[in-house]
């Protein structure tokens, strides 16, 4: 008799991720999970205490790709590296950016973290001295709108992405600009405009 196979929560996950890059997040269920694994659902119920548990995993891991993506050096401007891998990452991850920013789910706080990020690194870079770290963490929710309107644009093939240079110059670059010629900037993503952003801020 073969030895019994043991479905750790990392095979787990790595079916849930296989499956949502195949076929989107609503194809992620216990028994898709199962089928792609040749098991029962049995495993999955024992490593996750529910579907959302699953899910929110796999969107960890989904974003985590998607930071990987965008952290790739694509540009000096970290700002404009940024925005060109997230195109980028829009166009040839359709189902997982779909997953990440598409998708209604309660777990969108944790963009907060990963904006806070980008603005430490972007204190390094002269462009964008005159900005104190909240205004730059203003600024990259500014652009993170934008860039998720030309991501959906690219990823419904309504935007021709070919030269992602020269969107951003027109849609992107204004934005920086009036940023560094204006003395404050509000977040718009806070409920408490102008104050420091918290742990839990979008």
């Amino acid at each position: 008799m073969p030895p019994r196979v043991r479905y750790s929560p990392d095979m787990l996950l790595d079916a849930a991720c296989d499956i949502l890059r195949d076929e989107g997040l609503q194809a992620v269920t216990a028994r898709a999970v199962a089928a792609r694994l040749g098991c029962s659902t049995a495993p999955v119920f024992t490593h996750f205490s529910a579907m959302d548990d699953l899910h929110e995993q796999v969107l960890d891991r989904a974003m985590g790709t998607f930071v990987d993506h965008v952290r790739r050096p694509q540009a000096d401007d970290p700002l404009r590296s940024v925005a060109l891998g997230w195109i980028s990452f829009a166009i040839h991850e359709p189902r997982v950016y779909a997953a990440i920013f598409l998708t209604p789910h309660p777990w969108y706080r944790k963009w907060g973290r990963l904006r806070r990020q980008l603005a430490e690194a972007m204190s390094s870079f002269p462009r964008y001295a005159p900005l104190d770290g909240t205004a730059r963490f203003a600024l990259v929710g500014r652009a993170s709108i934008v860039l998720h309107g030309i991501g959906i644009e690219c990823w419904s093939g309504r935007l021709d992405a070919r030269h992602p240079n020269a969107l951003l110059d027109a849609v992107l670059e204004p934005i920086i600009a009036s940023a560094l010629h204006s003395p404050t900037l509000d977040d718009l993503h806070s409920s408490t405009p102008s104050s420091p952003p918290s742990e839990t801020e979008p």
